[in-house]
């Protein structure tokens, strides 16, 4: 049986697919029952191990993720409680979220490879297997989260309370896109995820007239969504997290307005967007554009950077 439980993390960090989340004895979401428990020791402060300890000691049910705890290489570590604790594995862990992430923006891992223990209760018992398989999860490196959405528990809930959730995006008569550009040390992707068919697209980005910069692949990643919404004859709202794109776009809106295309350094692919907004305004097809912000735990803006990155 699954653990359906989660302590030591705010109610914006835990993992949403987890039924229950405490910190200490405060109850986050969901309830306060004798479910499977994953702990993560080191995200709870003194009071809030000492609340939970008590009900370490008496249950059997529940697995604690630490860092070591006692003297720096001790001949025998420091057990999370007084009494009932076995550990069971001394690893590395390899990636881990970094600390404010949401206040900054960051979205990659930080690869920290930090000394990690693994406890259990006195009384529980976990095969050689399965503490194989959990010691390669520790390990995995990953430069960022795998991203997933399911209806499932509170999940519905924790997303209704992202960005895109609190302007019920998700509830859109239509199709739903978000759209990302990157810009790395082998150049420039740009990516759209399409959220009715979980999927998307990507291309790389060449350096046009302008200087190459990553606003360019944000106006590249807007016409591949633009070009996909022609196959089918749905209203569309594209979702954004480029400032740029919507001023660039804003001077072709609006009665009277006729700038020059070269005199854009994206001109070239502003004309293929032009041309695919023509068309669905010919059609009587609604579009929309929405600025949100950046890497801030919203799962379509995450998942078009995922596509921008393969770009």
């Amino acid at each position: 049986m699954g653990a359906k439980t989660y302590i030591g993390e705010t109610g914006l960090t835990t993992p949403p697919f987890f039924p229950n989340a405490r910190r200490g004895a405060k109850i986050t979401w969901g309830l306060l029952d004798d479910s499977p428990v994953i702990v993560d020791w080191n995200g709870l402060d003194p009071t809030e191990q000492a609340e939970i300890t008590p009900t370490l000691e008496t249950a059997n049910n529940w697995i604690v993720f630490t860092h070591p705890l006692g003297a720096e290489k001790a001949a025998t570590p420091t057990p999370p409680i007084p009494k009932g604790a076995q550990t069971i594995l001394y690893t590395k862990g390899k990636a881990g979220r970094e600390r404010g992430w949401w206040r900054t923006g960051t979205d990659k891992l930080a690869s920290y490879g930090l000394d990690t223990e693994v406890w259990i209760s006195q009384n529980s018992m976990i095969s050689g297997s399965n503490i194989i398989a959990l010691e390669a999860l520790l390990q995995t490196k990953s430069e960022k989260d795998l991203l997933d959405m399911r209806s499932e528990g509170v999940e519905p809930i924790y997303w209704a309370g992202t960005e895109s959730g609190l302007m019920d995006i998700y509830n859109f008569p239509g199709v739903i896109y978000a759209t990302d550009g990157s810009k790395g040390s082998t150049g420039m992707g740009a990516g759209f995820y399409r959220h009715d068919t979980k999927g998307g697209g990507c291309c790389s980005v060449g350096g046009g007239v302008g200087d190459g910069s990553s606003g360019r692949a944000e106006v590249a990643a807007a016409c591949l969504a633009l070009e996909d919404s022609l196959t089918h004859d749905q209203p569309i709202v594209v979702l954004t997290d480029s400032k740029g794109l919507m001023t660039v776009a804003s001077n072709w809106v609006g009665e009277g307005k006729d700038p020059l295309l070269r005199h854009s350094p994206d001109g070239d692919i502003l004309a293929g967007i032009i041309k695919v907004l023509r068309q669905r305004v010919s059609m009587g097809l609604f579009t929309m554009f929405i600025k949100i912000r950046a890497h801030r735990g919203e799962f379509l803006n995450e998942k078009a950077d995922r596509w921008a990155d393969k770009g």
